[in-house]
């Protein structure tokens, strides 16, 4: 069962998608991307002169010990085959649009999500957080979407609402990992959305992106 079901106006604005940035996605959580950490955090160097180490790049967090259970949690690492259920359209000049109709979170974990096999360049994934308003239910007025590359890895923050990863290629695979103990409303939470909201992005591959009908 939803914690809550949000019945919207259709004539709700749209949410228009940026490019993934650290700075962008802080209040969210994590970024893990070689390319902006190499440039703002310390390296060292590692494994006899064959690697170079950036510590501590995003948060794990695991907050069990707050859970009315008490059941305790163990760190897992799942896998996500995520695929697209989409066609090709354009709208008002985007590349595509999504239907935002579920978010959801996880009270006492991190979650971390880290793309396989996809080009560093290539235009991976949507991500869609709010923030939280008084009460934990999301905050619809501060929703906001993000595009994301293949060479960027992402951390939710304990109790950060978020919706399901949408993939912007065919197949992409996540290796995610997260702390549960097993009991299905504190491992994660749902809200639903009615009417969906649309999500616009662009894309630098225009080709490669769909938008749901």
């Amino acid at each position: 069962m939803p914690l809550a079901t949000f019945n919207l106006p259709a004539s709700l604005e749209p949410v228009e998608a940026s490019s993934l940035t650290p700075e962008g996605f802080a209040k969210f959580g994590g970024v893990i991307s070689s390319v902006h950490q190499l440039q703002t955090m310390t390296p060292s160097p590692a494994n006899y002169g064959t690697a170079t180490k950036i510590s501590k790049v995003s948060p794990i967090v695991n907050n069990f010990q707050n859970a009315p259970s008490q059941i305790p949690s163990t760190a897992n690492f799942n896998l996500f085959r995520s695929t697209y259920p989409f066609k090709l359209i354009q709208r008002n000049g985007y590349d595509g649009v999504y239907l935002c109709g579920v978010l959801e979170r996880h009270p006492y974990s991190t979650q971390a999500f880290l793309p396989m096999g996809i080009p560093a360049n290539d235009v991976a994934y949507l991500l869609i957080v709010a923030e939280n308003a008084p009460g934990g239910l999301p905050d619809l007025k501060t929703l906001r979407a993000f595009v994301a590359n293949g060479n960027q890895a992402v951390t939710y923050g304990p109790g950060t609402w978020h919706a399901p990863m949408v993939s912007l290629k065919e197949v992409i695979d996540f290796a995610v990992l997260i702390h549960e103990n097993g009991v299905a409303d504190e491992d994660c939470q749902e809200v639903y959305i009615n009417p969906r909201v649309p999500v616009l992005f662009r894309s630098a591959t225009s080709s490669t992106v769909k938008a749901l009908l």
